[in-house]
């Protein structure tokens, strides 16, 4: 029989001088003048507002401590403003592939590159939903929804947290939003009734009396529900009216609960006028964008409010000629996340998520990656639990296959991705 290899003799001197060296070690941390338990809450805060929310996860289990101030909600309000924005991405494959979230958090450095790591959660596992939609997000939460008539859904899917909110109606359009004077979480949602001569405009509040509340009537107007955006306490979009072909911003403010317009730049040709289905707004940074896209399908215009609510402070920042190699026909792009360079995320055709570049004045081609078809919406990581705003509502827990409750499932890093041929493009 072959012998067993000893294993190798440890000097009993050498050992008593390592535990001695390392009681010493722990000792010399006791009698640190300074240690981190001992910090002001104020300054502890801090420190923790500037890490991300994927360390901050893993922090949560270090101790009881550090678990207390991370759950606390006003470090939730303090982190969210210094957390960075990314973009969450909902796969429409085929039946044989699992359809999936992903989140791609953007990691920018001081050489003006960028790192992004995807993180995967899996919707169709964990809520009771036939085909999961993203709708729009506000602070961290997540509107989720469906064409199918099913329920609609508010969760948190850093925490894995959902509430279901009472069934409406699978051909309305809705939007979540956020009223700073109430510090509450509501749902708009309004109906065309079957005349085509009347909508209703329903508010569900998070946290409230778990029904739709009617406050009247709603602009006439048909809206695409996938193309909205939340900033400056309002719901915006852009209304496709069967009476009128001028272009109308609608909104709706959360605080007071009323429809307004938003007067689009003053300058737009009657060109873009006729082609109001093909203009889009969005959000970039804290600014409401207007994407145009005009009869000649290779021309798209980035226009940006600079100061919210001011009609002359639309400005056109961009003009693409389009050529991107893969276009057909009319190109839609809908800009997502602006980087501090001055660099622009883009959805192309719900196919690629590409990167505007202003100093080669084009495009790189990135790694976020989908299948043929999703859709992507910026996406800002959020402390906020919704046992902490939903007052006394059922707030449940997601499990998926792998029995993973958080989005943080585990992922990938990697470069930015290569450069494209550059489009034509005019600064203005």
């Amino acid at each position: 029989m072959p012998r067993r290899k000893r294993k190798p003799c440890v000097n009993p001197r050498k050992r008593g001088r390592k535990e001695a060296a390392i009681k010493e070690q722990g000792e010399e941390l006791n009698q640190c003048p300074c240690k981190f338990n001992q910090l002001p809450h104020a300054i502890v805060m801090d420190i923790f507002a500037r890490l991300t929310v994927k360390t901050l996860s893993n922090c949560r289990y270090v101790c009881k401590d550090w678990l207390h101030v991370i759950s606390d909600p006003q470090f939730a309000r303090l982190h969210f403003p210094r957390s960075p924005m990314g973009i969450l991405m909902k796969n429409y494959p085929r039946l044989n592939i699992s359809r999936k979230l992903h989140f791609t958090h953007v990691e920018e450095s001081p050489d003006s590159q960028y790192r992004l790591e995807k993180i995967r959660f899996t919707p169709q596992n964990s809520l009771p939903i036939s085909d999961c939609c993203l709708i729009n997000s506000c602070n961290g939460l997540v509107l989720v929804g469906s064409k199918k008539g099913d329920p609609f859904y508010v969760c948190n899917p850093i925490f894995g947290e959902y509430i279901t909110l009472p069934c409406g109606h699978y051909d309305s359009f809705v939007g979540l939003g956020f009223s700073a004077a109430t510090n509450e979480y509501k749902v708009l949602q309004t109906k065309l009734f079957k005349d085509f001569v009347y909508i209703e405009a329903k508010v569900y509040t998070i946290g409230g009396k778990r029904a739709w509340r009617s406050i009247g009537h709603a602009p006439f107007d048909f809206v695409n529900w996938n193309f909205n955006a939340y900033v400056h306490g309002a719901l915006h979009w852009v209304s496709v009216s069967s009476f009128s072909v001028s272009i109308v911003i609608r909104s709706f403010d959360f605080e007071r609960e009323e429809f307004e317009v938003v007067l689009p730049p003053g300058n737009f040709g009657g060109r873009e006028k006729q082609f109001s289905e093909c203009v889009k707004v969005g959000v970039l940074g804290d600014s409401l964008v207007l994407c145009v896209y005009t009869d000649d399908p290779s021309k798209f215009d980035l226009w940006v409010m600079k100061d919210y609510g001011v009609q002359e402070s639309w400005t056109k920042i961009l003009v693409l000629d389009d050529n991107y190699p893969r276009g057909r026909g009319l190109d839609f792009y809908q800009p997502m996340v602006f980087l501090s360079n001055g660099d622009i995320l883009m959805s192309y055709n719900n196919e690629d998520v590409v990167c505007y570049n202003k100093e080669i004045k084009g495009f790189t081609e990135t790694k976020i990656t989908g299948t043929r078809s999703f859709r992507a919406i910026a996406y800002t990581p959020s402390l906020v639990s919704l046992r902490d705003v939903s007052k006394g509502e059922k707030v449940k827990r997601v499990r998926d296959s792998k029995k993973s409750c958080k989005l943080f499932g585990g992922g990938t890093s990697g470069g930015a991705g290569s450069r494209i041929p550059p489009p034509q493009v005019h600064k203005t």
